[in-house]
């Protein structure tokens, strides 16, 4: 008869890290790698726990049976639990035959939350311990094994609510070739999602990518980033495992969900063949797909960054700094499109002219973010994210 009081007494206890992004760099696929190592104590994907705890309808009642709010929490989340449903992760189509799916027994589940939590207050961190211990019990691993927590809270705005209940947790923060990224994160929303077809989207993660870890780097927080580039690197994973004092495992060459071969989401364009990390799945042609201005102007505008990461950049010099702040108020090839009549047929349903003012706004908005990294290059100001 297993003592769930003793169980829920020491995974309070286990270290934990949180895992979040600056883009679309991998955050997913570095979760899928840590999936089946027996030390790793992980959810089905990223979650934001403590946004839907302020939502949860159970808790704003003031007063909830436990009950109902495991049965909420399952039904927000189904597709975590019967992956099936998950089309835009890809996670019904698992497996070595792209035929298989998470199914986890929802009986068991509940039960097994409602017996760590007995005699609990339900709070935040209870509730997210509790979650993670009964999904791995689940699915039938050895909980009793589990060293270190694992928490993929995604964006930095979640990450302090973590960090209020975990406070000595670890980050790791995941980062790509910046120009990749952009590339990614604009032709693969906009032609999955045509509501982020539009210059608030393309500002708002082009803003995210410059700033990448910076937003960590004034805090008492023990962060690492990574290159997701370098996820297969044996070397690289053996020191993020030293780091977060786990041991090394051959688990960490697959990319699995509850065990089961993932071939990445359907927003990216290429369905990852392998069981692991694959240079092949980077490649999105953002050589092409960027103009030749555009090239410079984001080499220049993040050059301390490409520097520091060990990117491919190009020494700055005078005329370079002369002419930049002309290239930055041109628009960028993704900007233009918002100024076509093409763009404007499109997109009237969605606002038309107001759409276009905002648009507006957004692209200098975006300028002016660009003029304030051109000071900073300028300067010479360092960029000292710490990485592995």
């Amino acid at each position: 008869m297993r003592n769930y009081k003793e169980l829920m007494d020491r995974l309070l206890t286990l270290p934990t890290c949180a895992l979040v992004t600056t883009g679309r760099t991998g955050t997913d696929l570095l979760q899928s790698l840590l999936d089946e190592h027996p030390e790793v104590l992980l959810f089905n994907g990223s979650l934001r726990y403590y946004a839907y705890w302020n939502s949860s309808i159970c808790v704003s009642s003031g007063t909830f049976a436990i009950s109902d709010y495991v049965d909420e929490f399952i039904g927000k989340y189904l597709e975590r639990f019967k992956s099936r449903y998950d089309l835009l992760e890809g996670k019904d189509r698992l497996g070595n035959n792209f035929d298989q799916s998470l199914d986890i027994d929802l009986v068991q589940y509940k039960r097994e939350v409602l017996c760590l939590l007995e005699g609990r207050n339900v709070t935040p961190k209870n509730s997210l311990v509790a979650i993670y211990a009964a999904y791995a019990l689940c699915l039938g691993q050895d909980i009793d094994s589990k060293a270190l927590l694992f928490h993929h809270p995604h964006h930095f705005d979640e990450l302090d609510a973590f960090l209020a209940d975990f406070p000595d947790s670890k980050v790791i923060v995941m980062t790509r070739d910046p120009r990749a990224n952009f590339v990614s994160g604009i032709d693969h929303w906009r032609k999955y999602w045509s509501g982020v077809d539009d210059g608030r989207h393309l500002y708002k993660y082009i803003a995210r990518i410059l700033a990448d870890a910076t937003v960590l780097e004034d805090r008492a927080i023990d962060y690492m980033v990574v290159r997701i580039e370098w996820l297969g690197s044996r070397r690289v994973i053996q020191c993020l495992c030293d780091w977060l004092n786990i041991a090394y495992n051959e688990c960490l060459t697959r990319s699995t969900w509850g065990g089961l071969t993932w071939h990445g989401d359907r927003v990216s364009k290429k369905t990852n063949v392998q069981a692991g990390w694959s240079s092949d799945m980077l490649e999105n042609k953002w050589e092409t797909n960027l103009s030749v201005k555009d090239k410079y102007v984001l080499g220049f505008v993040m050059s301390n960054r490409l520097k520091h990461y060990g990117y491919p950049y190009k020494n700055i010099n005078i005329v370079d700094a002369i002419i930049m702040p002309f290239l930055i108020m041109l628009p960028l090839r993704y900007e233009t499109r918002f100024f076509t009549l093409a763009y404007f047929r499109k997109h009237k349903p969605r606002g038309g002219i107001t759409l276009t003012l905002r648009n507006i706004v957004f692209y200098l908005r975006r300028v002016h973010l660009f003029m304030k990294y051109y000071a900073r290059i300028i300067r010479k100001d360092e960029f000292s994210c710490r990485f592995v």
